[in-house]
């Protein structure tokens, strides 16, 4: 990092931070922030840094090369003109910028709740958002397009899954793959979640409650206008009172 390579020339020179800052006329605090890396040095610190110190702004900026130039004041051959060199740095530090917020962007997402789910009758409530959820990346495989996020509406799988849990259903509409997990099922533009089965002798599909209180709902899809599988649970999000 720039922050790490600028301490690397101060201690070089043998200068404490006021020093520098004296120099290069900053606050020594600011020093202190370029090299914890909480900001970066603009162009004209780095200017100064070149005319009082021979600094190879190349290597300054990418670690590549040497420390210090050969001729006083002179950028280094690798940057060639200022424009080139101030080119150069904009590209860098943009590269920082974007690894930074690409590291945020990596740890948590946000998830619109996209409606509910009812755990029972299927119900009609799909569509609108009505919360938003924040999980970790490392929790999605793959784009979140491939995902959405509901909010469970009854008890008919309790204990596993509460009323008011979120799930989060990952599409998929291969029924036989998806045999025997707990899936997302709309009925005639209601959803429910059950774990799925499929009766081949009957040609039904079985949607099986978890709470032995509620009766599994058996679907003959010849009766209904839409039957159609949505996807199996990714994940269940629970918040404590």
């Amino acid at each position: 990092m720039i922050g790490e390579r600028l301490k690397q020339i101060r201690q070089a020179l043998g200068l404490k931070q006021i020093d520098l800052a004296k120099v290069l006329k900053l606050n020594p605090s600011a020093i202190s922030q370029m090299e914890s890396g909480r900001t970066n040095p603009s162009l004209e610190t780095l200017e100064e840094l070149s005319v009082n110190y021979n600094v190879n702004l190349h290597w300054l900026i990418t670690g590549a090369g040497k420390m210090f130039n050969t001729a006083n004041g002179a950028i280094s051959q690798d940057v060639g003109s200022w424009d080139n060199f101030q080119k150069l740095l904009n590209d860098r530090l943009e590269e920082i910028l974007q690894a930074r917020l690409d590291l945020l962007d990596s740890d948590t997402v946000e998830i619109p709740v996209s409606g509910e789910i009812a755990a029972g009758l299927p119900m009609e409530n799909y569509g609108a958002i009505l919360d938003v959820v924040t999980v970790r990346r490392s929790l999605i495989n793959g784009s979140l397009n491939n995902y959405v996020a509901l909010r469970v509406n009854g008890r008919s799988m309790e204990p596993d899954i509460r009323n008011q849990d979120v799930v989060l259903i990952r599409y998929s509409n291969e029924w036989r793959e998806l045999e025997g997990k707990i899936c997302a099922v709309r009925i005639d533009g209601g959803i429910t979640l059950k774990r799925l089965l499929l009766d081949d002798a009957k040609r039904t599909v079985v949607l099986i409650p978890i709470n032995e209180n509620y009766q599994p709902i058996i679907v003959d899809p010849d009766s209904h206008t839409d039957v159609t599988l949505i996807g199996s649970m990714y994940f269940l999000l629970r918040f404590l009172p």
